[in-house]
């Protein structure tokens, strides 16, 4: 046993005997703890330890404990060994160890154990902390939206909401993870807690939560689906959104903002009414007033809004006008008619337990303890209709009544990257309905970082702006014609997808995430656990997406994209937009993409319902698709139809069917058209269509327009595009195009037979090794041209290559040189190349290996104390100033002034050698940036010597570097005598130590 009796923690003792009880088995220990281990179903497990052993079995607010009942456990069977206890439930067996007192999971299918503690449960007065054996190949994922991450090994994430919304920020606190070693784990607890995936030692992971009570469950599954659909038995499915909750949205203040005469010139000025305006919050020089419904000036209320969307021809389906402010229910009612009689679905934002305004459709609220009654305020407000909220935080259990949506800093590229990761971690930790604001919030102003943000997040079921917070318009029109018109397209292709997106919904429901990794579909791939690609995700099994997240572009202002990776080596995948096919299992460099074109890759096999049964399918091997449908009603699981389908391609031959729809909901037309769009490389000649057996005649049209007047027939179309995206001189892809006139959807098969058909199996042909091309010489990597996320390659001769990094092959590079990004710090990678002239490749060269250097945030000092004689910002406290979380900010409450100047102190735990000391302003904008300022280096505390005596440094986004070479201190004093606004404000204060 190990006890500290200075911060009454121990681990409990030997396991000194165990009974079964009628629902749990007791465990007891040598130092007196009393745990109970509980089976609620097959592979769900709890363990409970209350050192005040009041064992209250039903204590939580999330636990759907009434949705289990005792047959596990009365089928379970117990055994004791010489050094163990073991408790055989289904296929598992819990083995409890005498001593040490640590449990293990042992999976008998899998003949090896799924989780495993490696030391007992530390207990005390103040907090619980469980320790687990970690492997090299283990990954975690989990513990709620932890914004730019969503696979934590090696990392150390808090359990608790921050108010942070940029990189490293909780949005939402969900103390729930898991591994793929086949394991969850959820701890019943309110309370923050820490979870150390290895960052502390490699070998094991550390789950801690303030939380005298040790109350624990534990799910086990072989696939992530297995355990999120476990973790949402105990804590209830995903909502089924409401069908116009993905469509596109607008959040805005319509209550308080204030606006005054501008010129198109000003950047941030906002075109209404054929004039020109800027917010303001100055009341002497505002000139117009928003409101609701024109109570002040129509042109800038709330309606006019909707009707400014309506004169975009964008098609708005929600709408939020009191954004952060109160409205009033009488004005709030007046605007939701308007909405309403405007198909628009009017929503309103509160903090408090508020009435329901008239008509209302869904709430907006940031206080997650109103989520489960507002819920239940909407729902007998619709009645049959389905009720949704939003929320900006959540922990467990919000998945069942509401969506999650936020909005961060806009007008920076990173964090289209950030957010990526953001909602893939969201979806991975139970929470799939999630969305973030198109441009953030505050800042902006970029046009092109705002349309490549609107673009991928129109492949996301959450799609919305949030306005007024800001200097910027955060509309989908804020911009020129050739944004406005790329938006639109990306709208209008959201909404062409909102049968897949549905069907996702639904889905989700059974474990499947919506925004998800790779691993979900590529789980064989190691690389795809990792950070190295978490920009890119899938949307379902069908859709890759690979964001542009920088500013890089040619002479012609198209995006440079490389590092694109498309996983599988049996997979072909197809560019949405243009048809180019790609072979999977390989990093793609030097691509181009026009501002219109967004990375987006159809994987082959995929099978879409763009709505009404209009079917669109991508052949490879052989897949299966399912569609959902209903009508919004309450009770999805009793009131929706689902529809299969499956297409199957095997050398030349070709067969889809569409099965017979199944299920009910009241509205279900009976009798629907059928449309199907094979695509394809050649006319096939030979097509045979089936209805319930019996074949159907069907007429070959030549044109386009003879075919889409006709009720049913055939025709070969070489010319198909997304309609959308036709102003954009694609490539035309070949389809063959297929209509059936209505039939009884309920009992009618459709059969399509194609013998002749082709589609591009080349393009996973292998390359043909040549002996007359020669072996490259070693290529050579220069020190200098080596950092922590990058190196350059060099090769003599000019020449098309390929690279295999860490077993990936890279392609799409030519030329002498070429340079690796977005690599990972301090990381081995073992490299080789070879040369390639059409579908021809040279042996390789020999192997060697790069080491990356390390990130400079590795020498970056944690764990700094820090004090101030200033009072600082609610929401924005001083500890947010050494956190090295660059998305937090810190700002003083106070003003500064050379008479009145703002100490702050910074406290190492031991005296340091240093190297540098960094300020980064905040990327808002730079009214709080320190203008003068001292420094002094102590150390011991008590005597301060001067270092750098009033500095002068300008207001503006680059970060402002002290040297501190050679110099020891065990605390430093930052004196600011002025500043650039009012108060002083950073995003960090990073002190590097020197580099060993």
């Amino acid at each position: 046993m190990i006890q500290e009796p200075q911060t009454d923690k121990h681990q409990i003792g030997a396991l000194t005997g165990a009974s079964k009880r009628d629902n749990y088995y007791e465990l007891h220990f040598e130092t007196g703890e009393i745990a109970r281990f509980y089976i609620l179903a097959d592979g769900i497990f709890r363990l409970l330890l209350d050192p005040k052993q009041q064992f209250n079995e039903e204590n939580s607010a999330f636990i759907q404990f009434d949705h289990f009942n005792n047959n596990a456990f009365e089928k379970s069977r117990v055994r004791a060994t010489n050094d163990s206890l073991i408790i055989h439930s289904g296929n598992y067996q819990i083995i409890f160890w005498q001593k040490p007192a640590i449990m293990s999971i042992f999976d008998e299918t899998l003949h090896g154990t799924r989780m495993a503690q490696s030391s007992p449960i530390e207990v005390g007065a103040q907090q619980t902390t469980e320790f687990l054996d970690q492997d090299k190949n283990e990954f975690y994922f989990g513990g709620g939206l932890q914004n730019g991450y969503f696979s934590h090994k090696g990392r150390k994430i808090k359990i608790k909401r921050d108010h942070i919304t940029g990189k490293g920020g909780v949005i939402s606190e969900v103390p729930f993870f898991w591994s793929n070693r086949g394991y969850g784990e959820l701890r019943n607890t309110r309370q923050a807690g820490t979870y150390d995936f290895g960052k502390t030692d490699s070998k094991v992971t550390t789950i801690s939560h303030k939380d005298q009570l040790f109350d624990n469950f534990y799910l086990l599954g072989s696939t992530p689906q297995e355990i999120l659909s476990k973790f949402y038995r105990l804590t209830g499915k995903p909502a089924m959104l409401p069908k116009y909750a993905l469509g596109l949205g607008h959040i805005g203040n319509f209550c308080t903002t204030m606006w005054q005469p501008s010129k198109a010139a000003v950047r941030n000025a906002t075109k209404i009414d054929g004039n020109f305006y800027t917010r303001t919050k100055n009341e002497e020089l505002a000139s117009h007033k928003a409101s609701l419904n024109g109570e002040e000036n129509y042109h800038f209320s709330a309606r006019a809004m909707i009707d400014r969307y309506q004169k975009a021809h964008f098609k708005l389906s929600w709408f939020v006008p009191n954004y952060n402010v109160t409205a009033a229910n009488d004005a709030l009612d007046f605007f939701n008619d308007y909405a309403v009689n405007q198909e628009v679905a009017p929503g309103f934002w509160h903090q408090d337990d508020l009435a329901l305004p008239e008509k209302t459709t869904f709430d907006f609220t940031s206080d997650a303890g109103l989520i489960d009654s507002d819920k239940a305020k909407l729902q007998n407000q619709l009645q049959d209709k389905r009720a949704i909220v939003f929320s900006d935080n959540g922990s467990v259990g919000t998945q069942k009544d509401a969506a999650l949506i936020y909005g961060d800093v806009g007008g920076n590229w990173e964090n289209i990257a950030t957010q990526v990761a953001g909602l893939v971690g969201s979806n991975l930790s139970g929470q799939p309905l999630a969305g973030a604001a198109v441009d953030g919030t505050v800042g902006g102003g970029n046009a092109q970082i705002t349309v490549r943000d609107f673009e991928w997040k129109a492949f996301t079921p959450l799609l919305f702006n949030l306005d007024d917070q800001g200097q910027y318009s955060k509309t989908p029109f804020a911009y020129n014609r050739k944004i406005t018109d790329i938006n639109h397209a990306y709208l209008q292709l959201h909404q062409r997808l909102q049968s897949y997106l549905y069907t996702l919904n639904a889905q989700a429901r059974l474990g499947q995430p919506i925004v998800r990794p790779l691993f979900i579909d590529f789980p064989e791939e190691r690389t795809n656990y990792t950070e190295m690609f978490s920009s890119e995700f899938m949307l379902g099994d069908n859709l890759l997406i690979a964001p542009i997240t920088s500013g890089r572009e040619n002479e012609q202002g198209d995006s440079l994209k490389d590092n694109l990776y498309l996983p599988g080596k049996q997979t072909m995948w197809i560019d949405l937009f243009t048809g180019q096919k790609y072979a999977g299992g390989r990093v793609y460099n030097n691509l181009l993409y026009p501002t219109w074109h967004l990375p987006v890759f159809v994987r082959g096999g995929s099978i879409f319902n763009f709505g009404k049964r209009d079917y669109v399918i991508y052949p490879q091997g052989t897949s299966h698709g399912v569609t959902y449908e209903d009508n919004g009603t309450v009770d999805f699981e009793s009131n929706h139809s689902q529809t299969r389908i499956t297409s199957s391609f095997d050398e030349e031959k070709l067969v889809v069917t569409v099965e017979p729809t199944e299920g009910q909901y009241p509205g279900l037309e009976s009798d629907q058209p059928t449309a199907l769009t094979l695509i394809c490389d050649a006319y096939p000649e030979n097509v045979e269509v089936r209805v319930n057996d019996q074949i159907v005649p069907l007429q070959v049209y030549g044109t386009l327009d003879a075919f889409a007047h006709a009720s049913e027939g055939i025709f070969y179309n070489t010319n198909y595009s997304l309609p959308e995206f036709s102003q954009y001189q694609l490539p035309k892809q070949t389809a063959l195009q297929i209509k059936l006139a209505s039939h009884a959807v309920a009992t009618t098969k459709i059969e399509v037979t194609i013998r002749d058909f082709s589609y591009s199996s080349e393009v996973l042909g292998h390359e043909i090794t040549s002996g007359v091309l020669p072996s490259p010489k070693l290529p050579s990597v220069a020190s200098s041209k080596i950092s922590a996320h990058s190196f350059e390659l060099a090769w003599t001769h000019p020449a098309e290559v390929q690279v295999e990094i860490n077993n990936l092959l890279y392609e799409g590079i030519e030329g002498t040189s070429f340079t690796f990004h977005e690599l990972l710090p301090n990381t081995r990678y073992i490299i080789r190349m070879r040369y390639v002239i059409g579908n021809k490749v040279s042996e390789w060269s020999d192997l060697f290996g790069v080491i990356t250097k390390h990130a400079a945030e590795d020498y970056a000092i944690q764990e700094i104390s820090v004090t101030s004689n200033f009072t600082s910002k609610a929401n924005h406290p001083l500890d947010y100033l050494t956190d090295l979380k660059l998305a937090s900010e810190w700002q003083t409450s106070e003003p500064v002034s050379p008479e009145h100047p703002l100490e702050l102190t910074f406290k190492f735990s031991d005296v340091e050698k240093l190297s540098r000391m960094a300020f980064v302003p905040r990327n808002i904008d730079h009214e709080g940036d320190p203008t003068e300022i001292s420094l002094a280096v102590s150390t011991d505390n008590e005597n301060y010597h001067v270092y750098a005596d009033h500095v002068t440094w300008k207001a503006d986004s680059k970060n402002k570097v002290i040297g501190l070479r050679d110099v020891r201190a065990k605390s430093v004093r930052l004196t600011v005598y002025r500043s650039s606004g009012p108060m002083v404000a950073a995003r960090e204060i990073i002190f590097y130590r020197a580099k060993r």
